[in-house]
């Protein structure tokens, strides 16, 4: 029903049992201009990621491995609103914010440019000995781990390394017929996250699966001919998700980086590091003079997980193959989808 208002004499509804509420009329709801908005969510953003930044600096991420084992991965995408901050600041005229998105922003580039860098693979040296390694993450419960098996046979690789092998894995891919010309090999399947296999066309001698941080790491000596061996290390450490996963994939890091640095021959390591390069303990791995394969061959933005994720294209390079600088790095190429988390990668190597 309605019957006319009071003062302005129009029909306005009436709801029975309600009271009138003197000076409702003259209260309007609280909006926020959208200048101060932008300002606010502005310096929010600007402001955190330059906390992030000095606390990199700072090597609090060595201090607290988790949560800047999460922030730090990120790195390559979530300083992107930096630039967003540094727009407004410009066009609003704010300095101290201008100053403050300009720093995130050169943060976000002294961190991803390096990965971004283009260059071109090395060339073999006369008389190297060449070396085709894949490693491919299967995902312990991917009922479609075979369809690596069509990558193995194009590739061909002389050494292939899975990470995540269980029973059901491994048994797809075997089934593909694609390992049948692999005479050479050390297998070690488990129900779990953690078995690893090593199919090889070179002599696989001196093999260890000692444990690391509680998790089994698998390491082999490959003979590629009479005079030239090196060391192969089967990498897939814990996602380090949470602070006790943290504190285990740093001890599994550093103990890869240990052995590496004691080798008395070249080295390779290829695997699922669960690390990016904005990852300290990844990045004393390459302090130890070991070259990561995707720097030296200049591949650019090559992420290599998640591949399976139904909205997002994969975002994070946590695949590595990292070898000693008696190897040329002479080609790197990320593979196709699998049913797996990660892509495969392809590296070819030349040994001196």
């Amino acid at each position: 029903m309605t019957s006319p208002h009071p003062e302005t004499g129009s029909d306005l509804p009436v709801f029975p049992g309600e009271p009138d509420r003197p000076g409702a009329k003259d209260r309007a709801v609280a909006v926020i201009p959208p200048r101060t908005l932008t300002i606010f969510l502005s310096w929010v953003v600007a402001g955190t990621l330059v906390i992030i930044t000095a606390g990199r600096l700072l090597h609090l991420d060595d201090v607290l491995s988790w949560p800047y084992s999460g922030i730090n991965a990120f790195a390559p995408v979530e300083y992107l609103p930096a630039y967003v901050a540094l727009a407004a600041a410009f066009a609003l005229r704010r300095n101290r914010l201008l100053v403050v998105s300009l720093l995130a922003v050169i943060a976000h580039l002294a961190f991803t440019v390096p990965e971004l860098w283009p260059g071109r693979p090395e060339a073999a040296p006369a008389g190297a000995a060449k070396v085709r390694i894949m490693t491919s993450n299967l995902l312990y419960t991917n009922g479609d781990a075979g369809r690596l098996g069509a990558q193995i046979t194009r590739a061909r690789p002389d050494i292939v390394v899975l990470e995540e092998a269980t029973p059901l894995t491994l048994d797809a891919v075997t089934k593909s017929g694609a390992l049948d010309g692999y005479a050479y090999r050390e297998a070690h399947p488990r129900p779990d996250p953690f078995g690893v296999a090593v199919f090889s066309r070179f002599p696989l001698v001196q093999a260890e699966l000692p444990m690391i941080a509680d998790l089994p790491s698998l390491r082999m000596t490959v003979r590629v001919d009479a005079t030239r061996q090196f060391r192969l290390f089967a990498v897939h450490t814990v996602s380090p998700t949470s602070r006790d996963y943290a504190a285990q994939w740093r001890r599994q890091l550093d103990a890869l980086r240990a052995e590496a640095a004691l080798s008395p021959v070249p080295v390779v390591l290829a695997g699922d590091f669960n690390a990016t390069r904005d990852h300290r303990p990844f990045a004393r791995l390459l302090d130890e003079r070991l070259r990561d394969a995707h720097d030296v061959a200049g591949a650019g933005w090559a992420p290599t997980w998640n591949a399976n994720h139904l909205a997002l294209p994969p975002l994070l390079r946590i695949d590595h193959v990292l070898a000693s600088p008696q190897f040329a790095v002479t080609g790197y190429q990320v593979g196709n989808k699998i049913g797996s988390d990660h892509k495969p990668l392809v590296v070819d190597l030349a040994l001196r």
